[in-house]
């Protein structure tokens, strides 16, 4: 089988890692694969898959989201439609053209939320790639129960087209032979990690942890993407005069991720809304426990396992935190119960779903 996988989105977050991911482990199953990038990666995409020979790049002068690009990609669509026998975009933004036997990822809805803390615009482009395809695509794959009813109560025509396949952790994250013995935060810490929108509920994470700042011996350390030099999570961290309990640290490479994760004493996932939401995966995978939001996708993906909080209540957040970082018998219970729940995230079993819908799309002589 040969197959189109969309690298457009290569070295985003989120998208970006998904793609990645996935692309390494299609590559191990007998299937030649092309993919565009953007040609401002062009050494660094050599860098990571320059020994999967099974991977033919294309690099493209224009970017993800692009006037350019929703003309251009049309035509190299077309120009290698004839190599491959399906096309499978990790993403939902389609350009002018795609072939039939076409497959999108759908990560989540939350432009259609309150909260969406970007441009009217880019909810109204979303709304119409999300559109076009679940029209026009053969299969749309939902990384959740949850992601696919949130599909489900925006379009019937979904309910046809839509399967359930869930995420799991990179390699990097999975074993735990990490072997470097320096912690590059010398004081004991609580990690978060992701980025800064809204729905990341950083606001109340922080009210939270100003409220132990006094009987608490740690610092809250802050990793991820940053859109701006100085933000509304700065100013926060200014006005309850945090800055030496509070360590940022702005798009961490993975080498500094998997060391964050390794020393932490407990990890922190306040979302209010999430598609799917790895970290904690990555997190438990690294030996780090886990206390998280009880919404209903974070509860779908550790059901029993974890200890969750509401999101909206600061008092909760906070006597959480406490809670475990005061018993270590609870730390050590709650991480043996999420490391049992996460096996059932398992990488073989997972991309196993992936080959057989591309099987399927294949076959599909419609």
């Amino acid at each position: 089988m040969k197959i189109y996988i969309d690298g457009l989105f290569y070295k985003s977050s989120g998208i970006g890692r998904y793609y990645e991911t996935i692309i390494k482990e299609i590559s191990k199953n007998k299937i030649e694969i092309i993919t565009a990038i953007p040609s401002k990666y062009k050494s660094a995409f050599y860098e990571e898959f320059k020994h999967i020979q099974s991977i033919e790049p294309i690099f493209v002068n224009y970017d993800k989201i692009s006037a350019k690009g929703f003309i251009q990609h049309s035509l190299l669509l077309k120009k290698i439609n004839y190599k491959v026998d399906m096309f499978f975009f990790p993403h939902i933004n389609l350009p002018l053209f795609f072939p039939k036997k076409t497959i999108v990822t759908i990560h989540d809805l939350i432009p259609f939320t309150k909260y969406w803390d970007r441009s009217i615009f880019k909810k109204y482009l979303f709304k119409y790639f999300l559109k076009r395809s679940i029209k026009k695509t053969k299969k749309i794959i939902c990384i959740s129960n949850t992601v696919k009813n949130e599909l489900m109560s925006y379009s019937k025509l979904a309910q046809k087209k839509a399967q359930v396949i869930y995420e799991f952790p990179e390699e990097k994250f999975v074993n735990n032979k990490y072997n470097k013995e320096e912690n590059i935060i010398n004081k004991p810490y609580i990690l978060f990690i992701g980025n800064r929108k809204r729905h990341k509920n950083l606001k109340n994470l922080l009210l939270a942890f100003n409220e132990l700042k006094e009987s608490l011996n740690h610092l809250l350390v802050i990793a991820g993407s940053k859109d701006s030099k100085l933000d509304e999570v700065d100013e926060l961290i200014y006005t309850l005069k945090l800055q030496d309990k509070v360590m940022q640290i702005v798009s961490p490479d993975d080498t500094t991720i998997i060391n964050l994760y390794k020393f932490a004493d407990l990890f922190i996932f306040p979302s209010l809304f999430e598609g799917f939401g790895l970290p904690p995966l990555e997190a438990v995978s690294m030996g780090c426990p886990v206390i998280m939001s009880n919404i209903p996708i974070l509860k779908e993906i550790f059901n029993n396992s974890a200890l969750y909080f509401d999101p909206f209540d600061i008092k909760d957040i906070s006597s959480c935190i406490n809670k475990v970082l005061s018993n270590d018998i609870l730390k050590k219970s709650l991480l043996k119960n999420e490391q049992q729940r996460i096996k059932y995230f398992n990488k073989e079993e997972i991309i196993k779903k992936y080959i057989a819908l591309f099987n399927e799309v294949v076959d599909d002589v419609e």
